[in-house]
């Protein structure tokens, strides 16, 4: 089950890899397109603001309880803030941790992450109930780009969109559907994990690749996408087929879901972040571990 769950986390780690740092939303080397999923992630990444949930579904026969996390919250990518409440109560052993509590805060303000989770009080100093990451200063340190820390991304609906833009262009347009009561047009396509990794930096292409061939999705995954009337994306469902990934056993295979919802569009409250008394700087933890990680892979 321990082997099995680190392949559940992987997955997702997997992804984020792909996607690079900080928040996403904005349209970044927008280009015309004939392709309607690609297209809407360059409409979508256009908007001023968002409203977003994330569920991530994974099962195993190894994991007769599956393995699941929802998130939602806003972002805003002209200032690049980001509020997001996680439900980690899927995650199998989450309740044993000392402290409980499955629900986990994060709030961004490029460049610096807070995150407050229950199950680590006791290991902040006293009075301490949040933990702050200078994103820039703790890649800088680890000797990587900001874009690499992966695991500060990997939990952010707007990333996934970025995948869109991989669409193989093979898109099959499947029916008019409603989606959070608006009517969209649901689309079903293969994204080329290669057309999203060429546009990353050289470094990132082969670490990227890497952790997408211990998972099997080194070529193509297939998504889902409804799109609404003005072009904009509605929801999005990635499939994770079940490749236990080199030398893994048949009973170690993973399969499973991410769905990300657009709820809404449009300007998003300010971000409130926490008294600096309540606040333990964790930025150089964060680089010793992205260092180590850097170097030791999934």
């Amino acid at each position: 089950m321990r082997i099995t769950l680190r392949r559940a986390l992987a997955a997702t780690a997997a992804l984020g890899v792909l996607l690079g740092g900080g928040v996403a939303l904005s349209g970044c080397g927008a280009s015309a397109t004939v392709d309607p999923v690609a297209q809407a992630a360059e409409v979508t990444g256009r908007q001023a603001g968002a409203r977003m949930s994330l569920s991530v579904q994974f099962s195993s026969p190894a994991l007769p309880s599956g393995f699941g996390i929802t998130a939602s919250g806003y972002i805003d990518p002209l200032k690049r803030t980001e509020v997001m409440n996680m439900d980690l109560s899927g995650v199998p052993g989450i309740s044993a941790l000392p402290g409980g509590g499955s629900n986990v805060q994060m709030i961004f303000e490029y460049p610096v992450l807070y995150m407050n989770m229950p199950f680590l009080a006791g290991r902040l100093p006293e009075g301490k109930t949040w933990m702050e990451i200078d994103v820039s200063k703790a890649a800088q340190a680890a000797g990587l780009d900001s874009s690499q820390l992966s695991s500060v991304d990997q939990w952010d609906p707007s990333q996934y969109l970025n995948f869109l833009r991989g669409s193989s262009g093979s898109v099959v347009a499947v029916d008019r559907e409603t989606v959070d009561g608006v009517l969209t047009t649901h689309y079903r396509a293969n994204l080329e994990v290669g057309k999203v990794v060429e546009h990353l930096s050289g470094e990132q292409q082969a670490s990227a690749k890497a952790a997408l061939e211990k998972l099997g999705v080194a070529g193509t995954l297939p998504v889902d996408v409804w799109v609404d009337g003005q072009g904009r994306v509605r929801r999005e469902v990635l499939t994770l087929g079940g490749a236990a990934g080199a030398g893994a056993g048949a009973a170690a295979a993973v399969s499973g879901t991410i769905t990300v919802d657009f709820l809404s569009f449009g300007p998003v409250p300010p971000v409130a972040v926490p008294p600096a008394s309540e606040v333990f700087n964790a930025t150089s933890l964060a680089a010793g571990g992205a260092k180590a990680g850097s170097s030791g892979g999934l």
